[in-house]
This record gives structure tokens, C-alpha cells and sequence, in this order.
């Protein structure tokens, strides 16, 4: 279970490749383009520092599904995709040397971690979405019996 609060829902995004707002072409150097754009602008907005899902491909509902899906995984975990270990890696730098900081006020610390996946898409489409989640971070998960019964929460 998630509990994701308005704040962080706000400020997540959904970008189309090619975005020449931002010169952000259909590769993962456009992808990291579009995921620090979204990061610049929610600066204050989302309960930073915070932690972002990132969802390269899919269409637009599957997107924000899987983002949202990255923020189950644990903080100390790496992508078993060595090209996605090395982007979560270079977003966390770069987003951390931009000096946004917590709520905005400046700092070394943006993000607590980026978690990253991929999904299959059609070719006329190339959306990287951008899911949000404050540092509170309101994770729960429980184990029930087939019965129903309560096993534990976790």
C-alpha cells in the first residue's frame, strides 16, 4: 500500500518524446532531460526531499501505473538493467547538485532516490513519466492468510 498525498500527485508529470521545450530526444539522454525538467519544477512543490518513479515507455495510463509501481521498491535497491542502474544513478547526482534542496529552500539534498522502469510502447508514441512521492514516504504492505486471516504487516 501507497499513501500518496496531493502534493506529490501534483507535481507528477507525463512527458511525449520528443519534447523540444527541453531538447529532449527520443533516447535516455532525453529521458534524463524531461525527468530533471519535472524535477526543477516541482522544487517546493512536492514535500522534497523526495523520491521520484520514473516509467520510460508504456501508453499513458500503464505510465503513471509503473511509476507509481517504482516507488514500492527499496531505497537500497539497484535495477538489475545496468543502463537503468547508471540513469537512476546520474538523475540522483544531478538532481541533488542542482541546490532545490528540501521544500525548495536550497541544499544538497533533492532526492532520496530514483527508481526506473521500462514498458513496452507503440512507435508513434515515446511518454516518460514522471511519478512523485514526498520524503514521508507512507509505505505499508500486509500478509493475509487464503482464509483472510492477518499474518502480519510489514
Amino acid at each position: 500500500m501507497l499513501l500518496k498525498g496531493g502534493g506529490c500527485e501534483n507535481v507528477s508529470t507525463q512527458y511525449s518524446l520528443p519534447d523540444p521545450a527541453v531538447d529532449a530526444h527520443r533516447d535516455l539522454t532525453g529521458c534524463k532531460k524531461v525527468v530533471l525538467d519535472a524535477i526543477v519544477r516541482a522544487q517546493g512543490k512536492g514535500c522534497a526531499p523526495g523520491v521520484i518513479g520514473v516509467c520510460i515507455g508504456g501508453d499513458r495510463a500503464i505510465g503513471y501505473k509503473m511509476a507509481k509501481r517504482q516507488l514500492l521498491r527499496r531505497l537500497d535497491d539497484i535495477n538489475p538493467d545496468p543502463q537503468l542502474a547508471r540513469f537512476e544513478e546520474e538523475v540522483f547526482e544531478l538532481a541533488n547538485s542542482l541546490g532545490i534542496g528540501p521544500m525548495g529552500f536550497g541544499g544538497r539534498t533533492t532526492l532520496l532516490g530514483v527508481k526506473t522502469c521500462t514498458v513496452a510502447r507503440v512507435p508513434a508514441s515515446f511518454f516518460v513519466t514522471v511519478s512523485y512521492m514526498c520524503w514521508a514516504f507512507r509505505r505499508r504492505g500486509v500478509i493475509f492468510k487464503i482464509t483472510g486471516e492477518l499474518v502480519d504487516w510489514i
